[in-house]
């Protein structure tokens, strides 16, 4: 039987904006298209592309007693995902989020939590987690269902910690694989910014054995506990729209994960399978089959930090 993933975490309904460019601080500034309703929050986002994938697909998490939270649901539940562990919560409304896109690709989110600040570890169904291969979370629910997730399934947990905080030592530990980018590394290490791929490594290290390092157009940098450390690079797409692309990148992890693949080979197919979605507008615009995602991984080749050549720089 196909193994089991089990994602922990946020609904959202989703308001994108499409913009010439993202405004500055106090500055207003004009859309280029109609506002957008489309269904999000990294949860349903990381189920959904699971999902799509090719991955048995449970998820667990709350949406309000409204209209959007049930068109929500259908959303997942037509996605192939099971939904049977998604509660209305009565008197309260579903998460949202306003998304800003400007034409290049990046985003501004602002997220309402709504329902998702409901769920408590006693929402958390025991037996469903015991049947998973991979126990995917983030942290856009509150905190200690995190924690008491993490320490029920230990090394089953793949956490990506967006919005990132810092966490105890021992949910950390409990940890199997984290899943960061750059501003969430510093945020939880509060280190400098680093000046390149090789600076990255100790501050992944600091934090869990198995740690995935994404970097957008970069790609991603795999810092695994014993081997060495490989950066995965992006293939070159038109990119329309960033939103969810890292949120696709754990789904997709999480179903190779869960598959028995290694830590570096399921990141480059995750890279190949966040630039494809990245070509659409909206967090779930277009989330790639397996076949599609392994027909690009299979061009990307990957190279060890200690191989000849200075590594890409990092910053901007």
């Amino acid at each position: 039987m196909t193994p089991l993933i089990v994602v922990v975490g946020s609904i959202n309904a989703d308001i994108t904006l499409l913009v010439e460019r993202l405004p500055e601080r106090g500055e207003t500034v004009l859309t280029t298209a109609p506002a957008h309703l489309s269904f999000g929050g990294k949860g349903g986002n990381q189920a959904a592309a699971a999902a799509a994938f090719g991955g048995r697909v449970a998820m667990i998490g709350n949406v309000g007693d409204d209209d959007i939270g049930r068109r929500a649901r259908n959303d997942l539940a037509d996605r192939g995902v099971d939904v049977t562990h998604v509660r209305a919560i009565p008197g309260t409304r579903t998460g949202s989020a306003s998304i800003t896109v400007e034409r290049a690709g990046e985003n501004m989110i602002v997220v309402d939590a709504g329902a998702n600040g409901c769920l408590s570890p006693t929402d958390i169904d025991a037996q469903l987690l015991a049947q998973a291969a991979v126990v995917l979370v983030q942290l856009e629910v509150p905190t200690e269902t995190v924690a008491a997730v993490a320490r029920a399934t230990r090394q089953k947990v793949v956490l990506n910690p967006a919005p990132a905080q810092r966490l105890p030592a021992d949910v950390l530990s409990a940890v199997g694989h984290l899943v960061v980018n750059v501003p969430e590394l510093l945020a939880m290490t509060g280190a400098q910014p680093p000046a390149s791929l090789e600076e990255v490594v100790p501050l992944a290290r600091a934090l869990n054995p198995h740690v995935v390092v994404t970097l957008g157009a970069r790609g991603a940098l795999v810092v695994p506990a014993a081997d060495e450390p490989v950066h995965v690079p992006a293939p070159t797409a038109e990119i329309r729209d960033a939103t969810g692309a890292g949120d696709c990148f754990c789904g997709v992890l999480a179903s190779l994960i869960a598959d028995g693949a290694d830590l570096a080979s399921a990141a480059r197919v995750a890279v190949a399978a966040a630039t494809l979605s990245a070509t659409a507008v909206g967090a779930r615009g277009m989330l790639p089959s397996r076949a599609e995602a392994t027909a690009l991984a299979d061009s990307l080749s990957m190279r060890a930090l200690h191989e000849s050549g200075p590594p890409p720089s990092i910053r901007r």
